[in-house]
């Protein structure tokens, strides 16, 4: 073996030995990293708060010790197919799924939701929402759910239980809700039912504390109302969505402050009786194409008023609006040209802001307030029986808003008046599509919107 053959070997092995002092100078130092470098407790949990619930249990494969200390760091429980499951909105599931495969992912569902509640060993749940279509046959998984909320604090519960899809081959029959699962309790501030049958005795005394509560495609009782207003004594929002009253109903309850009554239907005529010495806001929908609910309101510190329905001066009056500040009136098929307009200027002494959408409008209307400050008339008219003029005498208007067709002829007397909104596309066979802009110098703030074969005229 040559010299220069031993200095090349020599070589190697000394870049060998180096290689391998490195490896372990480097292995020591990861070693160090991780006992000196590991991340902080309250960084840990953040994560894991974050975590999908799916997520969640994956982590159990990786450390036993996680489920014990880190699960319970999950006190915002939230539960539903992106949570669950791989798919975002019951509509990513495959259409051509047959029923018995749909079937099996809402048991599917109720089984994992089943599990993570019996291995959760968190000491507080903040918050528990559920939203998929589970029914009546997942009873005592989601009553599991709700006792563990209730004995763990929960001061926020949300089911939601309507399906999403639009597959109507069959039914599933509501989850039945026992009010005795929230007896005892004095932490849950927000309730939410969606599609649920609230069982009898409808006692709600667990609610003392309860602020806010949500009906969504429940039937509605008066002994369910009478027990609100006997034990939920801080109830400040109330909602019924698309929910069916079996009777007549009286609504009682001094605390309240914010009441809607929204999306109902009117298969027979029921009366809303409103008794809420606190209530500011009012917000009345109905589906029903030519009737509403007759609705008497005995609110004095009622402020805000928005009502969509057919019908309105025999079903409502004005007698409750005496007060209001704010009014919205949405899809009246009785004409506001009428008493309507005369009556809301001149009972409602207090009215400020007033909205008229998609309401019929059919004769030349005159508009005359002190007080008022901000108006919206907004398509607004019955086809070619719109208004010819509408005129408008109001002192301290602030801002005007107009999107009509065929009224030919809008009268201002505004001297306040500053911001304009105008919609003049809609009226571009008008003689005047910019009505009284010209008129009105003082204008600071006009937004517009036009085609452009009229900008010419805007000169």
């Amino acid at each position: 073996m040559t010299s220069s053959t031993n200095i090349v070997i020599s070589s190697q092995l000394h870049k060998m030995s180096q290689g391998i002092n490195d490896v372990a100078v480097a292995i020591k130092r990861c070693k160090k990293l991780q006992s000196e470098c590991e991340l902080p407790d309250c960084v840990i949990s953040y994560i894991f708060s974050k975590l999908a619930l799916k997520d969640l249990v994956k982590t159990s494969a990786l450390s036993k010790r996680w489920i014990h200390e880190y699960w319970g760091l999950k006190t915002e429980l939230n539960f539903d197919l992106h949570t669950m499951f791989d798919y975002n909105t019951i509509q990513d599931l495959p259409k051509s799924l047959p029923l018995f495969q749909r079937f099996h992912f809402q048991s599917e569902f109720a089984t994992r939701l089943d599990q993570f509640v019996l291995h959760y060993k968190g000491d507080m749940i903040s918050s528990i929402r559920v939203k998929f279509p589970l029914g009546n046959e997942h009873r005592d998984a989601i009553d599991r759910l709700i006792s563990k909320g209730i004995a763990k604090g929960a001061k926020r519960i949300e089911l939601l239980f309507s399906s999403e899809t639009n597959d109507t081959t069959h039914s599933i029959l509501p989850y039945k809700f026992s009010l005795t699962l929230l007896s005892d309790n004095d932490s849950l501030t927000y309730l939410h039912l969606q599609n649920c049958l609230v069982l009898e005795p409808m006692n709600l005394s667990g609610l003392k504390n309860l602020r806010t509560l949500v009906f969504h495609l429940v039937d509605v009782k008066q002994k369910l109302l009478q027990s609100l207003s006997s034990n939920c004594s801080h109830l400040l929002d109330f909602t019924l969505d698309d929910c069916h009253f079996t009777s007549s109903l009286i609504i009682n309850i001094p605390t309240l402050l914010r009441l809607n009554i929204v999306n109902c239907r009117v298969n027979i005529e029921r009366y809303i009786d409103i008794i809420a010495s606190n209530l500011s806001s009012f917000e009345y929908s109905c589906n029903d194409r030519f009737r509403v609910h007759p609705i008497n309101i005995k609110s004095h510190m009622l402020s805000k008023f928005i009502y969509r329905g057919a019908r309105f001066s025999k079903p409502i009056g004005f007698f409750g609006l005496k007060n209001v500040t704010t009014i919205v009136l949405d899809g009246l098929t009785e004409n506001l040209s009428g008493n309507i307009l005369n009556n809301l200027f001149s009972d409602c002494f207090k009215l400020e802001n007033a909205t008229f959408k998609n309401c019929c409008l059919t004769s030349s209307t005159d508009i005359t307030s002190q007080k008022l400050r901000h108006l919206s008339i907004i398509d607004c008219g019955f086809g070619e029986y719109s208004p010819y003029a509408i005129t408008i005498d109001a002192l301290n208007l602030l801002s005007f808003e107009y999107s009509g067709q065929n009224t030919h002829i809008i009268y201002v007397t505004a001297p306040k008046l500053l911001k304009i909104f105008w919609n003049a596309a809609v009226r571009e066979k008008i003689p005047h599509p910019f009505g009284p802009i010209e008129s009105l110098p003082h204008i600071e703030n006009l937004a517009m919107i036009i085609y452009p074969s009229q900008v010419a005229n805007l000169g």
